[in-house]
């Protein structure tokens, strides 16, 4: 039985109207696998900045006694529609999250043979040996662009080290994660999950999310929140994810990036 804590980062307490089928269709499919995974926590918090905020979810995810976290931005939300492009609340959405972290708590996913579904294991890169600590659905990046919030994981220099300092600059492209369950360098923390019982395990102090700056000349970002939690899963053992198996919305002034 997975405990699943719900996470929501609301930036001044406000979510898009998209997030409302999302959570009807979650609950449905909360209700069908209520023998593999119970709510066991919904946490919500307006905290600035978001890189506090995010610790502050997963800290008291970990205090409740939650096995995972499940993360989406207020800006950001999963829906399916029928073939008149209506949004369906039935549970199509809510199943797509379930099934993610489901499968990757047991590290494996079910793969159409063109007859029946198969569980297959998730292909792990060599040297890690903790497991998979977070998995994450692609989210297009701001501007309508067709790159995603993902960075490519490049082969490690020699076969028994993971190669988690060795991601390449630049999104990878949408149509190579649409469909594919595989391990990422980094990924957007737009709609994650996080194993909260690996970070028991292996990084129970935090911060896990850090933003980090650059003030050489005028101040930028230099380092998001969320590619900070990859950089410090993967230099521990552990294995990030990405399952572009469904891809998010993601609001911006044109209302949906890419749409």
């Amino acid at each position: 039985m997975i405990r699943l804590g719900i996470g929501l980062p609301c930036y001044g307490s406000k979510l898009d109207v998209g997030h409302a089928a999302m959570w009807l269709g979650l609950g449905a499919a909360l209700w069908q696998a209520n023998d593999k995974v119970t709510l066991h926590s919904f946490i919500e918090y307006d905290i600035n900045g978001i890189d506090l905020c995010r610790n502050t979810i997963v800290h008291d995810a970990m205090t409740v006694g939650c096995d995972w976290v499940f993360m989406i931005d207020a800006d950001t939300f999963h829906r399916t529609t029928d073939s008149t492009g209506l949004a369906d609340a039935i549970g199509d959405a809510g199943v797509d999250i379930m099934q993610m972290i489901r499968d990757a708590d047991r590290g494996q996913y079910p793969h159409w043979t063109g007859d029946k579904h198969e569980l297959r294991p998730i292909p792990l890169p060599p040297g890690t040996h903790s497991g998979i600590a977070l998995i994450g659905a692609p989210v297009r990046g701001r501007g309508g662009a067709q790159g995603v919030c993902v960075r490519r994981l490049k082969s490690a220099p020699s076969p028994d080290e993971p190669g988690y300092d060795h991601w390449e600059d630049g999104p990878m492209p949408l149509d190579e994660l649409v469909g594919k369950v595989q391990p990422v360098a980094r990924i957007g923390g737009a709609c994650i999950a996080v194993n909260v019982g690996w970070l028991r395990r292996f990084w129970p102090k935090g911060p896990w999310f850090e933003m980090v700056h650059d003030y050489t000349e005028r101040p930028k970002n230099a380092r998001g929140e969320d590619y900070s939690i990859c950089d410090g899963i993967w230099k521990r053992g552990g294995v990030v994810i990405c399952d572009g198996r469904f891809v998010p919305s993601h609001v911006d002034k044109r209302r949906l990036v890419g749409e």
